[in-house]
């Protein structure tokens, strides 16, 4: 058992972090603009980067990782200093959809996950990013958004299964929405990370995001590091 200070301790240098919005704001062309990306494409939504002169290796997934998958992910990432999951709630359902979660145990007559099904549901995909963030490199989980309306106006909430809805922010340092914003002729790309409330899902463990970060569409990650460090 070692004892430490926090005064002592250095912050690692790898990010966790979910970014959602709205379809087309950029969140995946954010995500490949990490250092040395690697995408786990559970939507096929990579297939016009490179036309985009957008350049990242891309795992392209028709269903949820088998064991051989997750092998192969433990070499791919020894080449790569970031991991995306593109999006979230696809990749969510691919999980749902996966030869793990069948059987009476899991399944009802109509095919619903039961309680024992969410619950292996939930211990994988918790498993699954935490053995991501345990890799020490850069995750950037991308989500789709979802827009609920309640008394206290409209509301922007990470698009995922209810039953992990409240899971797996816990397990991530920063969550941002991505939003694009009208200033003049030009559209903006802000990366918003809100104080919680304020109808958003957001968070920042690190104390040192602004508010709301003008990113540009290659340099987005750039912009970001810098806005961390205090430079424009």
């Amino acid at each position: 058992m070692k004892l430490e200070n926090t005064s002592e301790i250095i912050p690692e240098e790898n990010l966790v972090m979910i970014v959602y919005g709205k379809g087309g704001t950029g969140k995946t062309t954010f995500a490949a603009s990490a250092p040395k990306p690697l995408i786990l494409d559970f939507e096929n939504g990579s297939k016009y980067l490179g036309s985009r002169g957008i350049s990242a290796d891309v795992v392209r997934m028709d269903s949820w990782l088998t064991t051989d998958d997750k092998r192969d992910l433990m070499n791919l990432l020894k080449d790569h200093d970031t991991i995306i999951i593109d999006p979230l709630g696809e990749a969510m359902d691919k999980l749902i959809d996966s030869p793990d979660i069948k059987g009476l145990k899991y399944r009802t007559g109509d095919g619903s996950p039961t309680m024992a099904g969410w619950g292996e549901i939930k211990k994988q995909m918790r498993n699954f990013i935490k053995f991501l963030r345990d890799t020490k490199k850069n995750v950037i989980i991308v989500s789709h958004v979802a827009e609920i309306q309640t008394e206290q106006g409209l509301e922007h909430r990470i698009q995922v299964a209810t039953k992990l809805s409240d899971e797996i922010p816990n397990m991530v340092d920063v969550i941002s929405y991505l939003g694009v914003r009208k200033d003049g002729e030009e559209f903006k790309r802000i990366l918003y990370t809100p104080a919680q409330g304020n109808g958003f899902d957001s968070k920042d463990r690190t104390s040192r995001i602004p508010t709301s970060v003008v990113i540009g569409e290659k340099t987005g990650w750039t912009d970001l590091m810098n806005a961390m460090k205090g430079e424009k």
